[in-house]
């Protein structure tokens, strides 16, 4: 493994889904402790690395750090666990997969079966059970909670082409990138104040977006995620993404022109490639919440390309990631208050 990738692997393995993410935000501040001026923590879990903390004119970059996974919500006579979802899951991959169960900060674990009976049609989470090896329902209880979350047992690891898999690429993968692009600019002697931030409950709820958003009060900020690639068999996402041909540039009502067009000319300066995406309308990101924060500071979004989105072998580009750090630690560099982001000019 390229060491410059351990923290990525690290952070896969973390189990931080949606409604519990410590294991990621411990993580993340250990990483970039020696690095950072000082780190923001808000009530709602979400923790920003601050850069150039004095500062006026402040730039936010964000990526949520939870996962999908299932929820414990009660317990069957035979010991096995029943779940519901806990995000955009899709069930039927659970069935016969190896699963981590959090409790507190330790890993119980368990195999995932279903209703016997059930042999067609949708496969719905309370078709679920988990087996943990408990004989009666008592015995479940003491050994797993109500409320503990679920998530399968995969690990990250390298395929060809440079490409990498895993579990909660959706959304680490904006969290490895963001971090890591925010402690490059400042090395590459930005002097704006830089606020790289890990957003909890994306999947859920927006809570993160929202608290940090509040808090920080940006000028500006870049949302980083995930989005549907759609160069692989029977993908009916709409457009034309790839892996390996660079971060996707979100068009539509929400992004902010200004700051797209400054993307586009970190990307040409670099002589990196950037693809594009169209929606209309509301994007299913952070950028949705924080949009609506305080005086509604403008935002872009600026997505990785990944295969096979919420199950737990996603598939991104290595050179999307790199290229995607290249242009925002530019970005970084080149804006500054006297930047205009007006939509237009008056």
């Amino acid at each position: 493994m390229d060491n410059k990738y351990k923290f990525l692997e690290r952070l896969i393995d973390c189990v931080s889904p949606s409604g519990k993410e410590d294991q990621a935000i411990k993580l993340v501040k250990e990483e970039f402790k020696d690095k950072a001026d000082t780190f923001i923590f808000d009530n709602q879990g979400s923790l920003t690395t601050v850069y150039n903390k004095d500062a006026k004119f402040k730039i936010q970059l964000m990526a949520h750090c939870d996962e999908i996974s299932l929820i414990v919500n009660g317990y069957n006579k035979n010991g096995t666990l029943t779940v519901a979802s806990n995000g955009g899951v899709s069930p039927i991959i659970y069935v016969g997969s190896k699963v981590r169960i959090l409790v507190d900060n330790n890993i119980i674990y368990g195999v995932v079966g279903k209703n016997a009976q059930l042999t067609k049609g949708e496969v719905k989470a309370s078709d679920l059970f988990i087996d943990i090896g408990a004989t009666n329902e008592k015995e479940a209880q003491d050994i797993v909670p109500l409320g503990s979350y679920i998530v399968h047992d995969e690990s990250f690891f390298e395929l060809n082409n440079h490409y990498v898999s895993g579990r909660a690429f959706d959304d680490r993968l904006g969290v490895f990138i963001t971090q890591k692009a925010a402690c490059f600019a400042k090395e590459k002697g930005s002097k704006i104040g830089i606020y790289a931030t890990c957003s909890t409950g994306e999947e859920t709820t927006g809570r993160g977006a929202y608290s940090s958003a509040t808090l920080v009060k940006p000028d500006a900020t870049i949302i980083v995620d995930v989005t549907y690639s759609t160069d692989y068999i029977g993908s009916n996402s709409p457009g034309n993404i790839e892996l390996g041909k660079g971060g996707v540039i979100c068009l539509g009502s929400i992004p902010n022109r200004k700051l797209n067009k400054l993307l586009e000319e970190c990307a040409k300066k670099k002589k990196l490639d950037i693809q594009y995406e169209v929606w209309p309308a509301r994007t299913a990101t952070d950028g949705d919440t924080v949009i609506k924060t305080n005086f509604g500071e403008p935002v872009a979004l600026f997505s990785i390309p990944l295969r096979y989105m919420h199950s737990p072998v996603e598939v991104a580009s290595k050179q999307d990631i790199d290229s995607m750090i290249e242009i925002l630690s530019e970005f970084l560099c080149c804006i500054d208050e006297t930047y205009s982001l007006m939509p237009y000019e008056e």
